[in-house]
C-alpha cells in the first residue's frame, strides 16, 4: 500500500519536457536512472572468486532495487525536504528501472545462436 501512496501522490508533470522551467527534473531523472543502472551493472561486473558466475546478469539483476527511494521520496517529500521535481525524478527511477530489468534480463541469459543450432542438430 505504501508504493501506492507514494506513487499516486506524485505529480508527474513536473517531468512535462514541453515546460521549460522543468527541465531540472528531467536532468536529474535521466542522470539517476544513468547512474542507478551503471552502478549496478558495474558493480556485478566487479564479483571475483568464483569462476563460471554470469557477473553481468548479477549487476542486471540489481538494477530494480529501487525500493529504498521510494522510501526516501515518501519520507523527504512529506517532511518537505524535496521538492516535487526530485521527488518526480526519484519515483521515475524507481519506475523505469523496475520495468527495464525483466528484458535486459533476458537478454542476458539469452543463448548464443550458435549453441542453439547446434543442439538441434546433435
Amino acid at each position: 500500500i505504501f508504493f501506492v501512496t507514494v506513487g499516486a501522490k506524485t505529480d508527474l508533470s513536473v517531468l512535462n519536457p514541453a515546460v521549460p522551467s522543468n527541465r531540472e527534473g528531467l536532468i536529474l531523472a535521466t542522470f539517476l536512472i544513468v547512474v542507478a543502472i551503471l552502478g549496478k551493472v558495474i558493480t556485478g561486473l566487479t564479483v571475483f572468486g568464483q569462476s563460471g558466475i554470469n557477473r553481468l546478469a548479477i549487476g542486471v539483476g540489481m538494477i530494480p532495487r529501487g525500493e529504498v527511494g521510494l522510501v526516501f521520496a515518501g519520507v523527504g517529500s512529506a517532511s518537505g525536504a524535496l521538492s516535487e521535481a526530485t521527488e518526480a525524478a526519484i519515483i521515475m527511477m524507481v519506475i523505469l528501472t523496475t520495468f527495464i530489468a525483466p528484458p535486459l534480463l533476458r537478454l542476458v541469459f539469452q543463448e548464443p545462436s550458435e549453441q542453439v543450432e547446434t543442439a538441434g542438430e546433435s
